[in-house]
């Protein structure tokens, strides 16, 4: 019998090497998305409408996930859209703005550019609008999973180390009106937010100097009248929610937001996996090997760890809400 499972063990992971082989063999093409600044389309060569997925970033902005995972999921045979959707501006007290078409505050970002995304993405050959996800990592899995709760059209979402509350927003704008802002809009009206407290001092004090984990759970523990209305509504999204989380995440506690979107959800019916690694921190996308952990939270090795156990459940999450 072991004999048996050896021989059939073997078959799989030499089956996934001859796939990983072919994969690096296809060509990808990269093409913006008309009136969508920086937005790109990534895509197979020559192949026919395929399942969009728009990779969301988080707080550090850019395009920096769209390059790195657009090509990843474009292989795997989706229409992957990097969208970024804020480029910090921090004036004379910061470089340039990398990206000045874009939002340089984390004030009042647009929900609803997602679906002018889509619209944009209609006239694009590569991409099947009609089968929409979205991935997200922490900021980015505000967006998703407010977005998601708002249209209807969103079909599947992956959401890393997530948060069940929209957050206050940052920015020059902020800097003496600490508490006054929301992260997120939708259709031109700022969405309820819960503040935070001493993110303004943490800012002052450095970089990598600023605890964020405090400075949002004691931004929650000081506003629970604010809880309902700045809570994302996950049960008005139908389609399937998997979360992956840290349990020593130090950016915020995505570890007990999973679990109340996941408690939500259940309660509404809704498909919903939450994958939580209670040694792991912040840093959890994709399948990398150890890097460093020191503003992320768990180690380099648990890290790591739980990417290689999520980034299968990931694909084949993917797969069966979107192709199959």
């Amino acid at each position: 019998m072991f004999s048996w499972l050896i021989r059939v063990s073997l078959a799989i992971v030499v089956a996934m090497v001859a796939m990983s082989a072919r994969a690096q063999d296809i060509e990808i093409i990269a093409a913006p998305v008309p009136g969508m600044p920086h937005a790109v389309l990534y895509s197979e060569a020559g192949a026919g409408p395929r399942p969009v997925i728009v990779i969301l970033h988080g707080a550090e902005g850019g395009t920096e996930a769209g390059d790195r995972f657009g090509p990843i999921l474009a292989r795997m045979g989706y229409a992957a859209v990097g969208l970024p959707y804020y480029s910090p501006n921090w004036g004379e007290f910061g470089p340039p703005q990398p990206l000045p078409e874009i939002a340089g505050s984390f004030i009042d970002i647009r929900i609803d550019q997602l679906a002018d995304l889509r619209e944009a993405l209609r006239a694009m050959p590569a991409a099947d609008v009609d089968r929409f996800g979205l991935l997200g990592a922490s900021k980015g899995s505000e967006f998703a999973l407010s977005a998601a709760s708002r249209y209807d059209w969103i079909d599947a979402v992956v959401a890393y180390t997530p948060t069940d509350v929209v957050w206050e927003g940052w920015g020059l704008e902020t800097l003496e009106a600490e508490g006054t802002r929301s992260s997120f809009s939708f259709e031109g009206q700022p969405l309820a937010f819960m503040p935070y407290r001493g993110f303004v001092e943490g800012l002052l004090a450095g970089p990598g100097q600023a605890d964020l984990r405090a400075i949002h759970a004691n931004g929650r523990a000081d506003h629970p009248e604010r809880e309902a209305e700045a809570r994302i509504p996950v049960e008005n999204y139908a389609g399937p929610l998997l979360m992956v989380a840290g349990g020593q995440d130090l950016q915020w506690d995505s570890a007990d937001a999973a679990t109340a979107i996941k408690a939500t959800r259940d309660a509404a019916g809704l498909d919903t996996v939450a994958v939580i690694y209670p040694e792991a921190g912040h840093d959890l996308v994709g399948d990398g090997g150890p890097r460093d952990a020191s503003r992320s939270g768990g180690t380099p090795e648990t890290n790591a760890q739980a990417r290689a156990d999520a980034w299968p459940q990931v694909v084949a999450f993917l797969q069966r809400s979107l192709t199959d």
